[in-house]
This record gives C-alpha cells, sequence and structure tokens, in this order.
C-alpha cells in the first residue's frame, strides 16, 4: 500500500476540513497544509509516512490526520519556507501581511 499524500489526509472530518496542501514532501518527508479548524483557519503539518507506514504521522486508528500548529507561531518562519507560489495564499487566507 503506498503511502498517504497529503491531499487524502482529511481526519478528524469532524473537526478538519482541507483547503489547500501547501507544501507536500513527498514520501517519508512532511507535509504543510492549511484548512479549518473548527471554522478557523489554520495551518497544520504531517509526516506523509511510507509503503510500510502508509498513514504517516500523526494517525488515529489508521487514518491519517494533520497536527494543527499554534497561530502564535505562524511568524517564526514557517510560512516564509513554503514554496514562493503558496507564500502569498497562506498570507492572504491567515490574515498575514
Amino acid at each position: 500500500m503506498p503511502y498517504t499524500r497529503p491531499h487524502d489526509a482529511k481526519s478528524p472530518r469532524e473537526n478538519w476540513t482541507l483547503i489547500d496542501v501547501l507544501y507536500d514532501g513527498g514520501e517519508s518527508e512532511h507535509a504543510v497544509a492549511i484548512g479549518e479548524w473548527n471554522g478557523v483557519r489554520r495551518l497544520a503539518m504531517r509526516w506523509n509516512g511510507t509503503e510500510e507506514r502508509p498513514a504517516g504521522n500523526p494517525q488515529s486508528r489508521g487514518n491519517a490526520t494533520w497536527f494543527v500548529l499554534p497561530p502564535e507561531i505562524y511568524d517564526a518562519g514557517i510560512i516564509d519556507k513554503l514554496p514562493t507560489n503558496k507564500q502569498a495564499i497562506a498570507k492572504a487566507l491567515l490574515g498575514r501581511s
């Protein structure tokens, strides 16, 4: 079984709605996304996993999930490390200039 691609990590469905994957390092690497956690736009991260561990981390009951980052660390350079074409999207959706 191949690893779970970040576009397919949509759990926990009752709290998280994926808007866009901002960075996808591929198999065995990390991903960063923007989504809504209980209706509030937030950045989230995950480790994509491997063929041996397809759900990656974090996961719940075998379902790939996202770790939602606290807004206080957004200005620590995370957004500026995203691909250039995704920085503007993240800043606009999060209300950052």
